[in-house]
């Protein structure tokens, strides 16, 4: 099943659990971060401008996605994650005529906790629970889009 909407930017968002239909060019990396064993708690960062956000960010040349969730992960929350397992993809189409956009999103279990690097955008990481609502006060823009409450029924369904 692919789900298909708008964002509030007015951007054409097409989101899979499914991995048969998964694109291999992904230059962007979300990661659910779980803090507990249960599942029942996540890891989101606080960036600067934006608020209250799940961790991600760009694929650096030469880099896998994988490496780049592990890395982005690190760098705005301080968090280490066990194995992350690829669950689904975005792709977002500014309709601009620019390229579209596509975003691959890990889950995984925090493995260790350490400090948040200096000299990125992040002011702090806090542990929230995954049936935090994206309208909560202090969210990002970006998780106030529909990827957020989809994300949160697959992990659900998946949990049983």
């Amino acid at each position: 099943m692919i789900y298909y909407f708008y964002d509030p930017q007015g951007q054409f968002i097409s989101l899979t659990f499914e991995r048969s239909r998964f694109l291999p060019n992904a230059k962007h990396v979300l990661v659910w971060a779980f803090a507990d064993e249960e599942e029942q708690e996540i890891v989101l960062t606080c960036h600067r401008k934006r608020g209250w956000e799940v961790p991600g960010g760009k694929v650096e040349p030469g880099e896998k996605p994988e490496e780049a969730a592990h890395r982005e992960l690190f760098e705005e929350t301080g968090v280490k994650a066990g194995k992350l397992e690829w669950i689904g993809q975005y792709v977002i189409d500014s309709g601009s005529g620019e390229e579209q956009a596509v975003k691959n999103i890990y889950v995984g279990k925090v493995v260790k906790w350490e400090q948040i690097p200096t000299g990125f955008e992040t002011l702090e990481r806090g542990v929230f629970p995954v049936s935090l609502s994206r309208f909560a006060p202090g969210m990002s823009p970006f998780i106030q889009d529909n990827i957020f409450p989809l994300c949160q029924a697959y992990l659900a369904e998946r949990r049983g």
